[in-house]
């Protein structure tokens, strides 16, 4: 098992670990192997020690998040036998009630040091930074949860805390992060990455696979959910051909930047970069038939579309093991069948639509085409013959073009420098970062991990 991988499953709004056992973050969380990230009391707090937390195992090697507005699972009622609630309910560094404005009473560092002007421990309220810092984030309700994804910021939190200290306390030397969400999960997996480049710039790195990325129709699409950053080294999505509420819009080509390098270090970036020539993420959207639920195997709108969860899967299986996460089971499929089943999807396309489409009003809301379906030329050649550049490369074999040579690198005109907005010493009112256009191609899938053999 190598120890420098570190994967995290994101479940869709909703959904969590005991929700559906056939539905994608599920199956596939259950076959992963090593330990989950898991945090249990070891003892009542006191004034000397007010922390007696500590991981389940010393060298946990994945976490799975519960989606926004999950349910309360006992872990008598688990099928793993692990309690769990929404996110948003419980502190997400330390897995107990919150305890906002409180957050100097529980943290042993806060104390008169030096000729520091530290406030002394019982002294006075916590401000919101020391709350937030303390795991102690707003409350979130569970219709917070089902209808603006209230929450997911706490499973960000949770991912960011047990990297640094799974890094920095217990010297475990992790350089990869692979995430896998769907729906609002896959969003996470962006704010996720956004959060560790603010942590570790680019000193690690970051494989994502998002399975239909809808942030919601009432949440405004923010920086931290439409920017890759430059710790990203994969990224590929699946988008849902079929889904047209309105408020189901996905992240899409035309939502999606880049954001520029940055560093703290200078122009010249981070001596301990990972990616030191700047190579820029790899990207890549592939359309399947469907709607936002069929694309994970969940409720299926007819047995029609069956074939695309079971390329989905296939696919996340073969990127996230590509990058070092390792599986009990396989799901992998060889390049025949893989063409038989996309031949069988090309051919259902008017059935699959009429029944995984909304007719005008419907459990998606209003009626809406995505762009990826009035434009599906931008996310494949050929799109009358081929799904996507997945069926196409399956398809074509050695006659599909191969790798560029040449790497897509950000420009010397790309960056910005950390200090340029910076105003005065608070780093909250920063406003740095330029963004960069997806190239008008999309990556080459090699480059990915999805290659032919």
């Amino acid at each position: 098992m190598a120890a420098n991988i570190f994967t995290v499953f994101n479940h869709g709004t909703a959904f969590d670990r005991d929700s559906d056992p056939n539905e994608l973050i599920s199956e596939l969380s259950r076959a992963v192997k090593g330990y989950e990230a898991r945090i249990e009391q070891t003892a009542k707090p006191t004034r000397d020690c007010p922390l007696p937390y500590r991981l389940t195992s010393a060298h946990p090697t994945h976490l799975i998040c519960e989606g926004p507005g999950s349910q309360a699972v006992s872990a008598l009622e688990s099928a793993s036998g692990v309690a769990h609630d929404r996110p948003g309910v419980f502190n997400p560094l330390i897995d107990v009630e919150k305890n906002a404005g409180n957050s100097h009473k529980l943290n042993p560092a806060l104390t008169a040091a030096g000729r520091r002007a530290y406030w002394i421990m019982g002294s006075k309220e916590s401000s919101n930074f020391q709350d937030h810092f303390m795991g102690n984030t707003a409350s979130s309700s569970k219709v917070g949860g089902l209808g603006l994804g209230r929450g997911w910021d706490d499973n960000v939190y949770k991912t960011a805390w047990l990297v640094q200290h799974l890094k920095w306390s217990e010297g475990v030397p992790i350089d990869t992060v692979n995430l896998i969400g769907w729906s609002r999960g896959a969003v996470t997996c962006l704010k996720t990455a956004n959060k560790l480049f603010e942590v570790f710039e680019d000193t690690i790195n970051v494989n994502i696979f998002a399975v239909d990325p809808v942030p919601g129709g009432l949440n405004a699409v923010t920086d931290d959910i439409r920017f890759i950053p430059p710790n990203v080294r994969n990224y590929a999505a699946i988008l849902a051909l079929d889904e047209n509420g309105c408020l189901f819009e996905a992240l899409d080509r035309s939502t999606v930047a880049f954001m520029a390098p940055r560093s703290q270090h200078g122009p010249g970036g981070n001596p301990d970069s990972l990616n030191p020539s700047h190579v820029k993420p790899h990207v890549h959207f592939l359309p399947f038939p469907g709607n936002h639920s069929d694309v994970v195997n969940s409720g299926l709108s007819s047995q029609a579309v069956a074939n695309s969860p079971r390329l989905i899967r296939h696919l996340a299986w073969k990127f996230l093991r590509a990058h070092g996460t390792e599986f009990h089971s396989s799901f992998d499929l060889v390049p025949r069948t893989v063409c038989h089943l996309y031949e069988q999807l090309m051919t259902d396309l008017p059935a699959i639509a009429k029944h995984a489409r909304t007719v005008w009003i419907g459990k998606h809301g209003l009626q809406r085409e995505r762009e990826v379906s009035s434009n599906r030329g931008n996310y494949v050649k050929e799109p009358e013959t081929y799904l996507n550049e997945h069926h196409r490369m399956c398809a074509l074999g050695t006659s599909y073009p191969g790798c560029l040579d040449l790497e897509d690198i950000f420009c010397t005109k790309d960056w910005a420098d950390w200090n340029v907005h910076r105003i005065m010493d608070d780093w909250s009112e920063w406003r740095g970062g330029k963004t960069v256009s997806l190239p008008k191609e999309q990556t080459h899938l090699h480059k990915l991990g999805f290659g032919l053999e």
